[in-house]
């Protein structure tokens, strides 16, 4: 079982958004290059097919980013919520926030928490502005605590 620390909370979606706008911003300069170049020596064409695979390469990039936009932003949103109920739980339980540790990365109902070596499941009322803390007791004790 996997449990994240506040870090990892605030760090995690960040990786992939930065490696999809390098790959977007690499192809549209690669492109603007190999069209100038197709420019200069139109009798070579090999400089217009590279001009046309950079294109296309660029427009899937943009289109995969499109498409993954409103999920991103459901999931962005559930992770900041998550960060903000860490550090919600950390001022109410008088403890630092990095000795909290969740075992979602996103917000949702019967998520597990550990902190003070004890794990609480929490159960989040129909409106998720209020919650419930049960302690409970893990089958699985391999857990991997990811900061």
């Amino acid at each position: 079982m996997n449990f994240y620390g506040i870090n990892f909370l605030e760090n995690q979606s960040r990786l992939n958004d930065y490696i999809k706008y390098f790959l977007i911003f690499s192809s549209l300069i690669l492109l603007i290059l190999v069209f100038s170049l197709y420019l200069r020596h139109r009798i070579n064409t090999k400089y217009r097919d590279l001009s046309i695979i950079f294109f296309l390469i660029l427009m899937f990039a943009l289109g995969v980013q499109y498409s993954d936009y409103e999920i991103n932003q459901t999931k962005h949103s559930q992770s900041s919520q998550m960060v903000n109920f860490v550090k919600g739980l950390a001022k109410q339980e008088n403890i630092d926030a990095n000795e909290i540790y969740a075992s979602a990365t996103q917000f949702s109902d019967g998520i597990i928490v550990e902190f003070n070596d004890k794990f609480y499941k929490v159960s989040l009322s129909s409106d998720q502005n209020s919650y419930t803390l049960t302690e409970t007791y893990l089958i699985n004790d391999n857990i991997t605590y990811t900061e």
